[in-house]
């Protein structure tokens, strides 16, 4: 099969489009015929090589999955043969196309348990291959972990990624009041187009001035998983008996802390990691509702995978990046 193949850990050249092997379904798996992977930071990292974490090579990435049951090795899965499904990518303590072999490629194989029907009429299917990593994480952070409510105000750092734009899309359903950051004014129209109440261009402007402006005492709620560039300010910037929010730490994770504010505050810290089922199961209800609908950057060839994942590496995207079979 033809797929985007990590052959050693790197940069961008380490990614190779060519040819291997496709997997076989053994022990209650199916395996699914890909037509669409949606792109996450993840699949960088997975690259790059993930300290801590041991994978054989070769190795492909992708987590985000959208395909049809091509053939089985349990009667559970015999049954998902020619339908269409969205995979839920943690299986066990691990993930697809970080633990296990993933999207990126013509063929993906997992536990016929992971798998979410999709109707025909569920389409486009592009956007049901967006939700998993990005999605499935918002979901939980906002809903499960920050109870966020109505009528408070959330401040999304990063909020032109996937889960931040995800992160958007979850307060203005909730009603709570977003102010959203990013570095570029044009993606800060888009946010303010799609119910963002408030923007901070961080290029320009001071963060903790541009807040103060913004709100009367501080947010409710911020959202940061840049982490070492922006977390100092974060804790001096929540409201007192506020929320602080993070799934991650894209700039680095030794973030400095005045723990004054915390406990003079008596902020809540509230870490969140990664979704589970019901979280994905609630966002795939939202989207065939009509309540969420995730916006699309771009659909790129897997041929041209290079391009697609430059994308969020030069972060050009603005939501989802999408890769599907040539």
């Amino acid at each position: 099969m033809k797929a985007a193949i990590i052959r050693e850990w790197g940069g961008p050249e380490a990614l190779e489009y060519g040819e291997i092997d496709a997997p076989e379904p053994r022990d209650g798996q199916i395996r699914v015929k890909v037509e669409a992977c949606a792109l996450n930071h993840l699949d960088i990292f997975v690259r790059r090589g993930l300290p801590g974490v041991k994978l054989d090579l070769p190795h492909i990435s992708g987590g985000d999955i959208v395909g049809v049951v091509e053939s089985a090795s349990s009667a559970d899965g015999e049954a998902l043969i020619g339908q269409r499904v969205l995979l839920q990518p943690i299986i066990g303590h691990g993930i697809l196309g970080e633990h296990y072999w993933g999207g990126l490629a013509e063929y993906v194989v997992a536990p016929a348990e992971n798998a979410i029907p999709l109707a025909d009429e569920d389409d486009p299917f592009e956007r049901f291959a967006a939700l998993p990593v990005a999605y499935g994480t918002a979901h939980r952070m906002l809903y499960t972990r920050g109870r966020l409510a109505e009528g408070e105000t959330v401040v999304i750092l990063g909020a032109t990624g996937g889960v931040g734009v995800a992160c958007l899309q979850f307060a203005v359903r909730i009603g709570a009041k977003a102010i959203v950051c990013s570095g570029s004014d044009e993606k800060l129209a888009r946010l303010r187009e799609m119910g963002a109440t408030g923007t901070i261009n961080v290029a320009e402007q001071d963060f903790r001035t541009a807040l103060k402006e913004l709100t009367d005492g501080g947010p409710d709620v911020i959202v940061d998983y840049q982490g070492k560039s922006t977390w100092p300010d974060t804790i001096r910037s929540v409201r007192p008996g506020g929320r602080v929010l993070t799934c991650g730490a894209t700039t680095g994770f030794e973030a400095t802390t005045d723990l004054r504010y915390v406990w003079a505050r008596e902020l809540d810290v509230l870490g969140s990691n990664g979704w589970t089922r019901e979280d994905l199961d609630a966002v795939v209800e939202m989207v065939r509702a009509g309540e969420i609908d995730p916006p699309i950057h771009a659909v790129h060839p897997l041929s041209k995978v290079h391009d697609a994942i430059a994308e969020l590496e030069d972060r050009h995207a603005f939501g989802k990046v999408i890769v599907v079979p040539d």
